[in-house]
Protein backbone atom coordinates (compact mmCIF):
# COMPACT_ATOMS: atom_id res chain seq x y z
CA UNK A 1 0.00 0.00 0.00
CA UNK A 2 2.48 2.33 0.83
CA UNK A 3 4.72 1.61 -2.21
CA UNK A 4 0.89 2.65 -4.44
CA UNK A 5 0.91 5.98 -2.73
CA UNK A 6 4.94 6.72 -3.03
CA UNK A 7 4.56 5.75 -6.96
CA UNK A 8 1.58 7.87 -7.25
CA UNK A 9 3.65 10.99 -5.37
CA UNK A 10 6.44 10.27 -7.87
CA UNK A 11 4.25 10.68 -10.99
CA UNK A 12 2.96 13.72 -9.73
CA UNK A 13 6.47 15.35 -8.72
CA UNK A 14 7.81 14.14 -11.57
CA UNK A 15 10.83 12.78 -10.15
CA UNK A 16 12.16 11.00 -6.75
CA UNK A 17 9.83 11.46 -3.64
CA UNK A 18 12.44 14.05 -0.82
CA UNK A 19 13.46 12.60 2.12
CA UNK A 20 11.77 14.36 4.49
CA UNK A 21 8.27 13.15 2.44
CA UNK A 22 8.97 9.39 3.40
CA UNK A 23 7.65 9.93 7.12
CA UNK A 24 4.19 10.72 5.88
CA UNK A 25 1.59 8.30 6.50
CA UNK A 26 0.15 6.77 2.73
CA UNK A 27 -3.03 8.81 3.11
CA UNK A 28 -1.13 11.68 3.39
CA UNK A 29 0.62 11.05 0.43
CA UNK A 30 -2.01 10.43 -1.55
CA UNK A 31 -3.46 13.40 -0.29
CA UNK A 32 -0.66 15.39 -1.32
CA UNK A 33 -0.61 14.04 -4.39
CA UNK A 34 -4.10 14.93 -4.84
CA UNK A 35 -3.80 18.20 -4.36
CA UNK A 36 -0.09 18.75 -6.22
CA UNK A 37 -2.58 17.19 -9.52
CA UNK A 38 -5.53 19.54 -8.23
CA UNK A 39 -2.62 22.60 -8.54
CA UNK A 40 -1.55 22.03 -11.80
CA UNK A 41 -5.04 21.34 -13.45
CA UNK A 42 -5.75 25.20 -12.08
CA UNK A 43 -2.04 26.48 -13.23
CA UNK A 44 -2.87 25.04 -16.51
CA UNK A 45 -6.50 26.43 -16.83
CA UNK A 46 -5.01 30.25 -15.51
CA UNK A 47 -2.75 29.89 -18.24
CA UNK A 48 -5.02 29.33 -20.91
CA UNK A 49 -7.21 32.07 -19.60
CA UNK A 50 -4.38 34.69 -19.64
CA UNK A 51 -3.32 33.05 -23.33
CA UNK A 52 -6.87 33.72 -24.24
CA UNK A 53 -6.71 37.42 -22.56
CA UNK A 54 -3.43 38.81 -24.51
CA UNK A 55 -4.91 37.03 -27.74
CA UNK A 56 -7.59 39.33 -27.29
CA UNK A 57 -5.60 42.44 -26.90
CA UNK A 58 -4.42 42.16 -30.53
CA UNK A 59 -6.19 43.59 -33.17
CA UNK A 60 -8.56 40.84 -34.96
CA UNK A 61 -6.44 40.49 -38.42
CA UNK A 62 -3.58 39.48 -36.16
CA UNK A 63 -5.42 37.73 -33.70
CA UNK A 64 -7.58 34.96 -35.66
CA UNK A 65 -4.55 33.70 -37.54
CA UNK A 66 -2.32 33.68 -34.42
CA UNK A 67 -4.93 31.58 -32.93
CA UNK A 68 -5.14 29.20 -35.77
CA UNK A 69 -1.70 28.94 -36.01
CA UNK A 70 -1.19 28.41 -32.09
CA UNK A 71 -4.15 26.05 -31.97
Amino acid sequence: MADDALNGLERELHGPVPPGLLRLHDSELRDLATAIAAERHRQAAALAAAGDQALGQLPRMIRIPLKKLLG
